[in-house]
C-alpha cells in the first residue's frame, strides 16, 4: 500500500531464481482507502509515496467503537527505534505518540481514531524505509480496520500481525539471513535494504524479498498481504522478529527449495521461517 525507496549484501551462491506465483488477495473486489503521507515525524524525511489501494470484500458489519486498539511486542533480541505517522488531513494517534524506542520484549499499544490512516514505522535505526504497519479505521461502507505489513519501502526487521488470534499479514522470514543479496543496502550493515521494486506496480518481487511476497507487501499491488476485513474485533496484536507467530501465506519450504534450487530443506538458510 504505502511506498518509499531505498536497500546488505548476505553472501552464497544460489541457483538462479525462479518466478513465485503472486498470491491472490483474500477475497472479492472491494473499495478500500489508499493511503497518502503529510508530514514526517520530526518533519525532516523523505515520505512515502501512495500506491494503489488494494480491493478486497467487505466481510463483516461496521465497527461502534470510537477507537482502534494496536499493541507492538518487539520480539526481536535488542531495543528498536518506533515512530509514528498518519496522512494529510487524517487525525493523529491519540495522545499523538512521537518517535521512540521498544525495549527487549516491551510492548506498546496505541489507540487509532475514527477516520485514522497511517503507518508505525519499526527497524534499527530510524528511517521512512523501515519496515512498516500501515493502519486505516475508516471506509465507504462504515468504520472497518484495515491492516497490512509493508516492505514496498524498504526491509529492516521481520512483522506480522495478528487479529483474534490468528496472523493476518506481515512476514517473519530473516531476508538479511537467507543468503540472497540486498540490492540496494541502507546505511550500516544488515540495518536496512532499500526496495528497488517500490515503484513497480505489479512485481515480482526482488530475489531479496520473494521469501515474504503475498504475506507482506513487497510491491506496490501485492495484495495478498492486505487484511481488510479480517480485523473486525478492533484488536490488532504485531510482533516483531523471526519467532512471532508466523503467517501461513508465507511461501513454504517447498517453494523456497523449488525458488532458489537447494536440493533439500537442509540446505535452506536458517533465516527461512
Amino acid at each position: 500500500m504505502i511506498s518509499i525507496t531505498q536497500f546488505a549484501a548476505v553472501a552464497l551462491v544460489l541457483a538462479p531464481a525462479l518466478a513465485i506465483r503472486p498470491r491472490e488477495p483474500r477475497g472479492s473486489p472491494h473499495p478500500y482507502p489508499t493511503f497518502t503521507y503529510g508530514t514526517a515525524i520530526g518533519g525532516a524525511l523523505d515520505l512515502p509515496e501512495p500506491t494503489e489501494a488494494p480491493t478486497l470484500i467487505n466481510r463483516g458489519k461496521a465497527l461502534d467503537a470510537p477507537f482502534l486498539t494496536v499493541k507492538v511486542l518487539n520480539g526481536f533480541g535488542q531495543r528498536l527505534p518506533i515512530s509514528y505517522n498518519s496522512n494529510q488531513g487524517s487525525p493523529t494517534i491519540v495522545g499523538n505518540p512521537g518517535a521512540g524506542t521498544l525495549a527487549i520484549s516491551q510492548e506498546t499499544a496505541i489507540a487509532v481514531p475514527r477516520d485514522f490512516a497511517g503507518a508505525i514505522f519499526i527497524g534499527q535505526i530510524y528511517d521512512p524505509a523501515n519496515s512498516k504497519i500501515e493502519v486505516s479505521f475508516s471506509s465507504p461502507q462504515g468504520y472497518r480496520p484495515g491492516l497490512d505489513v509493508s516492505y514496498v519501502d524498504g526491509y529492516s526487521v521481520p512483522i506480522t500481525c495478528s487479529c483474534g488470534g490468528r496472523v493476518v499479514t506481515g512476514c517473519n522470514t530473516a531476508l538479511f539471513r537467507t543468503g540472497r543479496t540486498c540490492p540496494r543496502q541502507g546505511p550500516g550493515d544488515r540495518l536496512l535494504c532499500y526496495n528497488p521494486k517500490k515503484t513497480v506496480d505489479n512485481g515480482p518481487a526482488d530475489p531479496f524479498f520473494q521469501p515474504c511476497q503475498g504475506a507482506a507487501y513487497t510491491y506496490p499491488n501485492d495484495h495478498g498481504a492486505n487484511a481488510f476485513g479480517d480485523c473486525d474485533s478492533g484488536a490488532i496484536r504485531c510482533c516483531v522478529g523471526t519467532n512471532c507467530p508466523r503467517n501461513p501465506e508465507q511461501h513454504s519450504k517447498r517453494d523456497l527449495q523449488e525458488l532458489y534450487g537447494y536440493a533439500n530443506e537442509t540446505e535452506i538458510p536458517a533465516g527461512f521461517a
